[in-house]
């Protein structure tokens, strides 16, 4: 973490207005405008500035908005001051009781910087309880420190850093855990789940995903080939009279493929001696969340392991993104996980496993989204690691995997670093290391090759 001097270097804050504040969180609106007036710099709520404004700051992310709405807004404002040339300024809880209260903006301010780079954008994380006007006094500090990302406290303000190979401790692992891994049954999820598995010998994994287990055809050969599995469904198609649509035939082949990668993890964590069950279940829907929760504890007993590893993609640039897209993205990985909390008893939770991706910490172009929900997924860590002391809780914010949906901007990040692609059996070495006998002290873990071997 940061130190407290960041507050020492000081700019005009006459020379940065007319200050616009947006007058979402009404209090916050008010409160700022009092004291930049008050500070000789001129100020005025949103509305009323016009588009004047050289900064405007952004009260969204401190309104009571559901959580992708609240976060929509933010992006959709962005958008519209960034056509104004105008230095941007996203204010967000730095702690929240609900975790729906939760923020992210952080990954949105460090994409939009890639995405636009001739413009200022910053996120400031804000105490939660203390009173409206010392948040504005602290904002005031930190507008003329000229500040970018940071967490803004009355001891100074402190830069987020998550650096350094992760440690180990030396305590037994629990043992005969119900472990529930939603998005674990397929890709680098899967991965680290069947290394879990090897290492929870008397547990059972409950895997989830929207994905179901379709039969395989009778008179094809099994394979994993894609490019064989579609010309064998043609010709089986035309061999029985009908005219394949090869759009039709890409589904089947991909229900097929997606069949047989969830029955390959289950067989896995069979034959390492525990037990393997597949839930179909949509992590965007609460009932859907309810049944598979009910169906756990009923037949297995309460959770005590969470490894959530849902996600979708919706790349594109942030000033084509649509509500639509941002929705996409934040059912599984945000709602759902909020939604799963809400519905599970956290305080039974031994082991938490958050699959976020190294977007959050660097933002990555095409990406706003996507890297405001694993900046989200960071802040859920934290809140959990504070709530359950005795529990292990990990957001890992994975680097590109080798043989994973490798994304070359992020490749690139991590090149400059020194630091190349992940191998398979290395991350889920890491993973399940790290969420069973991780430093409790390490809740957020920016994972790449230089931990491997």
């Amino acid at each position: 973490m940061g130190a407290p001097h960041l507050f020492d270097v000081r700019e005009d804050l006459a020379s940065q207005g007319p200050f616009a504040i947006s007058g979402s969180d009404p209090d916050m609106a008010r409160a700022l405008v009092d004291v930049l007036n008050g500070e000789g710099a001129s100020a005025g709520l949103l509305d009323a500035m016009g588009a004047g404004a050289r900064t405007v700051i952004l009260t969204e992310g401190l309104s009571g908005l559901p959580v992708t709405e609240r976060h929509w807004q933010v992006l959709d404002q962005c958008r519209i001051h960034h056509q104004r040339d105008a230095r941007i300024v996203l204010l967000q809880p730095a702690e929240a009781d609900d975790f729906g209260r939760l923020s992210g903006l952080a990954g949105l301010s460090r994409t939009l910087r890639q995405e636009w780079p001739r413009q200022r954008i910053a996120t400031w994380s804000l105490p939660a309880a203390a009173p409206v006007e010392e948040k504005a006094a602290l904002i005031l500090r930190a507008l003329a420190a000229g500040l970018q990302d940071a967490d803004l406290t009355v001891d100074g303000a402190s830069v987020q850093q998550i650096a350094g190979a992760p440690r180990l401790t030396n305590s037994t692992p629990s043992t005969g855990n119900v472990w529930f891994a939603p998005g674990g049954a397929r890709g680098v999820t899967s991965a680290c789940v069947m290394e879990l598995a090897r290492r929870q010998p008397g547990s059972v994994f409950v895997l989830a995903g929207r994905s179901g287990i379709a039969p395989w055809p009778a008179g094809i050969e099994v394979t994993t080939d894609m490019k064989h599995l579609r010309g064998a469904l043609i010709a089986a198609a035309r061999a029985s009279g009908q005219k394949p649509s090869l759009p039709d035939i890409d589904r089947e082949a991909r229900t097929l493929l997606a069949g047989q990668e969830i029955r390959a993890t289950l067989d896995a964590i069979t034959a390492s001696g525990a037990q393997a069950v597949y839930l179909q279940a949509d992590m965007s829907d609460r009932n859907s969340i309810v049944s598979a929760v009910d169906a756990i504890t009923q037949q297995y007993g309460p959770i005590t392991g969470l490894v959530h590893g849902a996600g979708v993609l919706a790349d594109g640039l942030a000033l084509k993104k649509t509500r639509e897209d941002l929705a996409h993205v934040f059912g599984p990985k945000v709602e759902g996980l909020a939604m799963l909390l809400d519905v599970l008893d956290p305080s039974r939770l031994r082991h938490v496993g958050l699959f976020s991706s190294a977007s959050a910490v660097f933002g990555n172009t095409g990406q706003s989204d996507y890297a405001m929900a694993n900046a989200w997924l960071g802040a859920v860590a934290r809140k959990l690691a504070a709530d359950l002391p005795d529990a292990i809780v990990k957001s890992f914010c994975w680097g590109p995997w080798a043989g994973g949906m490798v994304d070359s901007s992020l490749a690139g990040h991590f090149a400059a670093r020194g630091i190349s692609l992940i191998g398979l059996e290395d991350g889920a070495r890491i993973f399940a290391e790290q969420i069973l006998q991780g430093d409790r002290s390490e809740v957020e873990l920016l994972i790449g090759d230089e931990w491997a071997g």
